[in-house]
């Protein structure tokens, strides 16, 4: 095996990596927002109504 191979095999070692680590922080971070979807998923299947809703306070013509 030459220097090139191994440079080779290196970069693309490292490329994965960071590629894996950018889709691990991305996911990481649309967790918060996953489980709010979840939960309102969840309360609607049950006929629940949203708390963060202002339509009770609006007029009906």
């Amino acid at each position: 095996m030459d220097w090139n191979s191994i440079t080779l095999y290196v970069l693309g070692f490292f490329g994965l990596l960071s590629l894996v680590v950018t889709l691990l922080t991305s996911l990481i971070g649309q967790v918060p927002d996953l489980a709010a979807v979840i939960r309102a998923a969840g309360r609607s299947l049950k006929g629940e109504r949203d708390d963060d809703s202002d339509d009770s306070n609006e007029t009906r013509n």
